[in-house]
This record gives C-alpha cells, structure tokens and sequence, in this order.
C-alpha cells in the first residue's frame, strides 16, 4: 500500500451535512472549503510549537478554528473535527491536501445529486469570500 491516509471522519459530517441540510449555512460549499482551509493551516502552525504534546493541540486546534470561523462568519461543525483529527497526528501536505480534495470532489458531487431534484438546491448561498463581521 502507498504512504498517504485519507482522513474520513470529518468527510462523513460533511456528507450529513451537504445531504441533509442543504439550505443550512454550515453546509454550504464555502463554509466547507474555507473552513477546513483554515483547520487545516492552524494545525500547521500549533504544530510548530514542539513544547505542545498531541492532546494540548487536539484542545486547542477545535477552540481555534470554531472562534475564527465563526468570527469570520464561516461556520461549518466538520472543520473542528478535521482540526482534532490533525492536531492530534502530524499528516504530510500530501494527505492534507488529499483531504481538501477530498472536500472539493465531496462538495462537486454533492452539489450534483442534490440539484437533481426539484425540492432541493445546493448550494443556497452565493460562494462570495468571507463577510467579516466586526462586532
């Protein structure tokens, strides 16, 4: 077998999410892909930090994402659990990135299934950046 692991967990909610909950915000293409974005690069960068053991930065990488994400107006629930999951193991940028493309195919398939029926529509929202809410 090869050397790169696809993380599956967090691929699982997303697909509860984007087939279940087409119209929620959290579900939204955006939020997926941004979100695991930025999951992803906050455990690169606690994983810098060598004093910090894998359960300190398996706390810390969920508390992170979930403030910045919601701070930025980008909630999505997968993304705290992707952050756990590459706290506590350090993945090479090859399996960080096979899980972005797995998001992306996730979300492209998603987007394809659901617009197959007249009751539903996905995504809801327009993919425009971040709305940054300052309050």
């Amino acid at each position: 077998g090869g050397s790169h692991q696809l993380i599956i967990g967090p691929l699982g909610a997303l697909t509860t999410l984007q087939y279940n909950l087409t119209a929620a915000p959290a579900s939204q293409p955006r939020n997926c892909l941004y979100a695991q974005i930025i999951a992803i690069s906050t455990c690169s960068v606690l994983h810098r930090f060598e004093s910090l053991n894998r359960f300190q930065r398996a706390a810390l990488a969920p508390t992170i994402v979930n403030t910045v994400t919601a701070k930025l107006g980008i909630i999505h629930p997968p993304s705290g659990a992707a952050a756990a999951v590459f706290a506590y193991q350090k993945f090479s940028q090859v399996d960080e990135l096979l899980f972005l493309l797995g998001v992306v195919i996730s979300t492209f398939i998603a987007v394809i299934i659901n617009n197959l029926s007249d009751r539903r529509q996905y995504p809801s929202t327009s993919w425009a950046v971040f709305k940054v809410v300052f309050s």
